[in-house]
């Protein structure tokens, strides 16, 4: 699967695509397009963030990181974060072992 051609990016939300779900793991690629913003939440499930294609803003803790293409980010558990799409086109995926 290519998944920058099968994302659904989207005016109206984030898109958001399964990329592979088991019993021990779950890989979705989030889309978002330029200053979309993917609202404030916390997660229970140690998750790896990679940035597929263009850049984001990660915001934790009043603290705002600059994430580059292929570059990752180790999201804390437990912790209210969000993410801006700064480029036209972006994309990440997350991996959350359970």
């Amino acid at each position: 699967m290519n998944i920058i051609e099968n994302i659904p990016f989207s005016s109206e939300k984030p898109a958001v695509l399964s990329v592979r779900k088991t019993d021990k793991i779950n890989i979705i690629a989030i889309g978002l397009l330029e200053k979309q913003v993917l609202k404030k939440h916390k997660t229970s499930i140690p998750s790896l963030l990679v940035v597929l294609q263009g850049k984001i803003l990660f915001r934790i803790d009043n603290e705002t990181i600059v994430l580059n293409q292929f570059e990752t980010y180790q999201i804390p558990v437990n912790v209210e974060h969000e993410a801006e799409g700064v480029d036209e086109k972006n994309c990440f995926m997350l991996t959350q072992e359970k």
